[in-house]
């Protein structure tokens, strides 16, 4: 028996379905996978908390953004989807032997030290700029005008007053310590 042929529409509506069936089911593994990387119930939570330290907000808004812009960020993207299509059915039928590969990979990647070399300049030179940039936008004007101002002040000179007093305290600070170590 053949299949009837479907009407242009009911094709249309079928593949419309197909859509969302796929959406929903992309929609659902984000939110676990969120739900999982949390280390939480609700994703963020740690995230919110650390934006509670001072001036964290800053560092965060501006590594996020420099990494939204990494030319790199697409690369771990996909490595990460391809890892995860790789690894995990060979997790579910090899444990042991994967915990024992990470451990050599972990080990390796030790011995190489590759934070020494890799990411010191390319951090600085990419990171830096932008967190400074951050950092200064989130200072309101009037505290850079306190800042310039204080700088313009020609700095004060202490009154002969003043420099009486701290001379005359200089003095029986003198005598006290004076009569203190005296043998007499």
């Amino acid at each position: 028996m053949t299949a009837l042929p479907l009407i242009k529409t009911d094709r249309l509506t079928l593949s419309r379905e197909r859509l969302r069936m796929a959406l929903r089911d992309q929609e659902n593994e984000t939110g676990k996978a969120q739900t999982s990387s949390s280390g939480s119930g609700s994703s963020g939570i740690w995230l919110k908390g650390l934006k509670k330290i001072p001036g964290a907000d800053v560092v965060i808004e501006a590594v996020s953004s420099w990494w939204a812009q990494h030319p790199l960020r697409m690369v771990g993207v996909v490595a990460s989807d391809a890892a995860k299509v790789v690894v995990q059915p060979m997790a579910q039928r090899h444990p042991f032997s994967l915990v024992f590969g990470v451990l050599i990979l972990g080990g390796l990647f030790t011995w190489s030290r590759p934070w020494r070399w890799i990411l010191k300049p390319a951090l600085f030179a990419g990171l830096m700029p932008q967190l400074l940039s951050k950092a200064l936008a989130h200072i309101p004007v009037h505290k850079w005008m306190l800042v310039l101002a204080a700088l313009n002040e020609k700095p004060r000179t202490p009154s002969s007053r003043q420099v009486n007093s701290i001379q005359q305290a200089a003095q029986q600070a003198e005598d006290i310590r004076r009569e203190q170590h005296s043998p007499y």
